[in-house]
């Protein structure tokens, strides 16, 4: 009889055990992990993606970040900075499943905003310095830093102590750089005069190429730079036989009169983004702002034009630079004789995304 109890005990056992084991099985199909989220990544550009400049350099970085994490992206070229183009264009991202969006071009600010409101679910960056939703950060780099150190070249090499700037517009983002520049020439050749005519567009070869003419010919100026698209004020440059610096890209087929160009490391700042947002860690700064610090920006190996003492001047105030110290500090007065700095300040990030609506003695602006 206790054999056939120990029987039906072992028996029991195995049934309970196998019935806790189905039920834990079940438990388990229950409560399994909602699959991850697939990211997906779109971008917004204003032009075409071989447009050699702006467009293109944008483009390729964030390629290549995505390429990085294994993420898809989806593009929408030639639209336009305004609500319903923004609306429709990201329509079309979202519609194809990105839930990261980047919109690659500084009219993409308080104007979209209800385009980031219609989507609460996806993370938008933009190159706007306005990023108030809750899901938008603004990103951008200190080119401004450059822009001081390619002054130091421009303000050497002129005779005529005028420099011409080719602007697309009148924003806080183009006045730095023109404002960085004259202190750069400035701090070697406190004479120099920065002669700027503004476009009104970011993309337009034949007024740029004019405006760059204009200022040769017309106010003096021997050494041109530009703030826009792409680079058709360097052609005017090379054509009338003055220096220039070019922006963006570095093209290696102008003479050495094309001095040096400020190159944008935008893959920097892209693969920062997607490696936070892939970790989530979303900023709470709102704005992601690198420079020299990050090697984010840089200036192309200067030409044959350029002398030794040139070169070991700016990449001495690129060291500069690079210990954290910055170009805005210090005794700064506008064109308007308003004092903007003083002596053992320096001015705030803030105000140089916002509020740089201003230009420094110095800075003529040519309509």
């Amino acid at each position: 009889m206790r054999k056939i109890r120990d029987y039906i005990g072992i028996i029991i056992f195995i049934i309970m055990l196998v019935v806790l084991l189905g039920l834990l099985a079940g438990l388990i199909s229950m409560y399994k992990p909602a699959k991850k989220k697939q990211i997906m990544v779109g971008a917004v550009f204003i032009d075409d993606i071989d447009d050699d400049g702006w467009n293109e350099g944008h483009y390729n970085a964030i390629l290549a970040s995505c390429e990085e994490y294994n993420y898809k992206l989806h593009i929408v070229t030639n639209v336009k900075e305004t609500l319903a183009d923004t609306e429709k264009a990201v329509d079309q991202l979202v519609e194809n499943g990105c839930n990261v969006i980047f919109l690659t071009s500084g009219g993409f600010g308080k104007e979209v905003y209800p385009v980031f409101e219609k989507y609460e679910d996806v993370q938008f960056y933009t190159i706007a310095a306005d990023s108030e939703p809750s899901n938008a950060i603004s990103y951008f780099l200190r080119i401004y830093q450059m822009r001081y150190l390619s002054g130091i070249l421009a303000g050497m090499k002129t005779k005529s102590n005028v420099l011409g700037f080719v602007a697309a517009s009148n924003t806080p983002q183009a006045n730095r750089g023109i404002n960085a520049f004259l202190l750069g020439a400035r701090s070697v050749n406190p004479d120099v005069v920065v002669k700027v005519r503004f476009l009104g567009t970011w993309t337009d070869a034949e007024a740029e190429e004019k405006a760059a003419r204009r200022l040769i010919l017309e106010d003096g100026a021997d050494v041109i730079t530009y703030h826009a698209s792409i680079h058709t004020a360097v052609d005017a440059a090379e054509e009338l036989g003055v220096y220039s610096i070019g922006y963006n890209n570095h093209n290696t087929s102008y003479s050495d009169n094309y001095l040096a160009s400020i190159l944008c490391n935008w893959d920097v700042l892209y693969g920062e983004i997607l490696s936070d947002f892939t970790k989530g860690n979303i900023s709470d700064d709102k704005y992601y702002w690198r420079g020299i610090v990050y090697d984010a920006v840089g200036l192309s190996e200067p030409s044959d034009a350029v002398t030794e003492e040139m070169k070991e001047l700016v990449r001495e105030r690129r060291k500069q630079l690079n210990q954290a110290d910055d170009v805005f500090r210090g005794d700064l007065i506008s064109n308007k004789g308003k004092v903007m700095c003083r002596q053992g300040e320096r001015i705030t990030d803030d105000a140089l995304l916002h509020r740089m609506n201003w230009f420094l003695e110095g800075v003529e602006i040519y309509d």
